[in-house]
């Protein structure tokens, strides 16, 4: 992505200032952390915040890396990804990781600007000084909570709608019925084609039977068709037995 801070740079001081904060200080308040936080702090993370615009497809934050603070979208449409499955779209005034302003781990996600998109990272290490020297003991350990308990939620959350892999399975054959896999797109076609067959077929079977003529005169047909009912017929156990499951969460 293409990096801001090289502009601002170019501004006086107390310009800087200003379109620092105008940019990024609704962005990081609405962090419901920092509910509490006053005018001092919230000028101190603004200072520190990293400013960063991508291009569509570009990747934010790769699976495996680690993550060095809290990603904040200020615009434009982000994705979380879990190989080719999207977990979750963040538009603005979403966050992504914001328990790794306290706790240092390796993504699982790897998170995508679908768009053009203007993104917000909160530094860790930066993070932790500031708070450390701003807030006491009983503001810090309320912060960590209130981080610990959002990151639960959203778990949660996750669960409860089906967007995430933690409840998707992942061996065996079932691994290829998630609604999004390759196997699944497959054979949403081959159910299309059959229903386009039923309607040639059906009219054509019942023209044989008005002009009183076997079926066994079109044995390609007849193979068809029975090919087809046998089709659908596994589609009916798949729908009930998996694709049925997945797509109900």
């Amino acid at each position: 992505g293409a990096d801001e801070e090289k502009f601002l740079m170019e501004l006086p001081r107390t310009l800087q200032q200003q379109v620092t904060n105008y940019m990024c200080r609704d962005i990081i308040a609405s962090l419901p952390i920092l509910r509490r936080a006053n005018r001092a702090l919230l000028n101190a993370l603004v200072e520190c915040a990293e400013m960063n615009i991508y291009s569509p497809h570009d990747e934010i934050l790769k699976c495996g890396e680690k993550i060095r603070g809290a990603i904040l979208v200020s615009h434009g449409e982000v994705e979380v990804m879990r190989g080719n499955i999207t977990e979750r779209k963040m538009k603005r005034l979403d966050r992504f990781a914001q328990e790794c302003l306290f706790v240092d781990k390796n993504s699982i996600y790897s998170v995508v600007s679908k768009g053009f998109s203007e993104v917000i990272l909160i530094p860790r290490k930066d993070f932790q000084q500031i708070i450390n020297s701003q807030c006491d003991k009983e503001h810090i350990a309320q912060i960590q909570e209130t981080a610990s308990t959002l990151s639960k939620a959203t778990t949660k959350a996750n669960k409860m709608f089906g967007s995430g892999e933690d409840i998707t399975p992942t061996d065996g054959f079932k691994k290829h019925c998630h609604p999004n896999s390759f196997f699944r797109k497959l054979w949403a076609c081959l159910v299309l084609l059959g229903l386009i067959f039923y309607t040639f077929s059906i009219p054509l079977s019942f023209m044989h039977l008005v002009e009183n003529a076997p079926i066994s005169d079109t044995p390609i047909l007849l193979s068809l068709g029975y090919a087809t009912d046998l089709f659908f017929w596994v589609d009916a156990i798949l729908e009930w037995n998996y694709f049925f499951y997945l797509e109900s969460g």
